[in-house]
This record gives C-alpha cells, structure tokens and sequence, in this order.
C-alpha cells in the first residue's frame, strides 16, 4: 500500500472514492485474470474497512454535535433512515461502531489502517466484551486465590492422592484469540458440537 494522495477536502475524496468504485462496478471484469480478480477482491474488502472507519469518525462526531438535531430528527439512526435512505436495519452496524470505537481503539486504528477486516474486528469485538473490563490488551492478576490455586493445583496422575504431586508453574503465555474463528464459528476446542 503507497501513501495517500492529498486532498483538498473530504469532500473532493469523498468523489474519488465514489468514481473509483463507480469504475469498479462498471469494468469488464471477466477480462481480467482470476489473479486480478482475487486482488480486486482483497482491495475490496480493505476499502471496506477504512470505508467503515471513516463512516464511524464522521458518525462519532455529528452524534457528540447532534447535527441530526438540525434536520428535526430525534437520533442519528433516524437522520440516517430519513437522509442517506437507509433502511433501519442498517442503521444499527453503523451506530454500533461508534460505540465499539470508543471500546476498541486498538481494532478501530487496525481497520483504519486497513490491517482487519470489518468482520473480524467486529468478531473480535464481540469476543472481548465478553472479558472483564479492565482496559483490554493489559495483563492483570487473578481475581482470587481460589483461581491461582485452581490454575498451577497439580493433577494427581493415575493411582495417586490429590496433593501428592509437586506443584506445576503457570503457563508463561496466556490463552490467545486468533483473529481467524475456524470456518465453523466455534472456538477451537470448545468441545461443543
């Protein structure tokens, strides 16, 4: 990916950005070769990323301004319904990732930056709110001595007493998420079918 050209104003890329998908849609695309096809594909899906960033930055800051005010409407998912035309199940992924911005820095700068897709950042998304919320990202001790002593207790092995065995040390890496679920939606491991 090169630098981003200069604009005058957003207004003036907002036009580019529209031409050039306006060309997109209109090419010939079964001239060119399933390579070019894929790339187009991937190209795709990053424009959509930094697409749905930028709609959250803008979204973000006429929601804190309450421009929707201004045209008599009562919240930003009804400004949306009633002036870009669409329709209320729409509005909802576009109000939720103002909120999940706010959350989600570090995933938000990713699909800026056109690194994650708009899909497994809002996966991810997901995933993590599910965790305490301490800010996400940052190591922090276990809640309790039950769940310390829960995690390095030895297992007794075959014809042993519980306790016998030494103690085991933690393990130095914690869990990780990946930021591919498998194809079947469910985390590896969870035993569930």
């Amino acid at each position: 990916m090169g630098t981003a050209p200069a604009f005058a104003s957003v207004s003036e890329a907002m036009d580019m950005v529209r031409a050039g998908l306006a060309f997109v849609a209109a090419a010939d695309v079964t001239e060119l070769t399933t390579e070019e096809q894929a790339e187009t594909l991937r190209a795709l899906e990053r424009a959509n990323s930094v697409a749905a960033a930028a709609r959250t930055s803008v979204l973000g800051a006429f929601t804190a301004g309450k421009g929707y005010a201004a045209d008599a409407d009562y919240s930003p998912r009804a400004w949306l319904m009633h002036q870009t035309g669409i329709t209320r199940g729409a509005t909802v992924p576009h109000t939720a990732w103002v909120k999940r911005a706010a959350r989600h820095p570090r995933l938000y700068a990713a699909m800026t930056a056109q690194d994650i897709s708009e899909s497994h950042a809002r996966t991810l998304c997901t995933w993590t709110d599910k965790l305490p919320p301490e800010p996400r990202g940052t190591k922090t001790k276990p809640r309790s001595s039950t769940v310390t002593a829960a995690t390095t207790a030895p297992r007794p092995g075959p014809g042993e007493a519980p306790g016998a065995a030494e103690p085991r040390p933690p393990s130095p890496r914690p869990p990780s998420i990946t930021s591919r679920p498998p194809p079947t939606g469910r985390l590896a491991g969870s035993g569930a079918r």
